[in-house]
């Protein structure tokens, strides 16, 4: 191969290599505004939803949030209580082995 053919096939690939390069750059621009619509579509999407969401499945879960609190401040002096006596019942238990030890 003389001199000449290897200069014009060296052209033509770096060519072929500006061409990839202007592809690649091509691509990328592509891919950002891919993301940008994906992200509008994204953020419609939830404001979609926040609209949808009706008085009334808030309502819904108001109420069960409501009878949980309801439940647990009712069952809130049992487990007082409980915790109270089991207090009393391991010290008194404490105080019979500690008579039984030191006697």
């Amino acid at each position: 191969m003389s001199v000449s053919n290897l200069q014009m096939e060296m052209g033509k690939l770096m060519a072929t290599v500006v061409a990839l390069q202007s592809q690649m750059g091509d691509m990328k621009k592509e891919l950002h505004l891919l993301n940008d619509q994906v992200l509008s579509v994204h953020d419609t999407l939830m404001n979609f939803i926040g609209k949808v969401q009706t008085k009334s499945v808030c309502d819904r879960v108001h109420d069960q949030l409501k009878k949980d609190y309801v439940q647990r401040a009712e069952l809130a002096p049992v487990k007082t209580i409980i915790g109270a006596i089991s207090v009393t019942t391991a010290t008194a238990i404490c105080v019979a082995l500690l008579n039984l030890i030191l006697k």
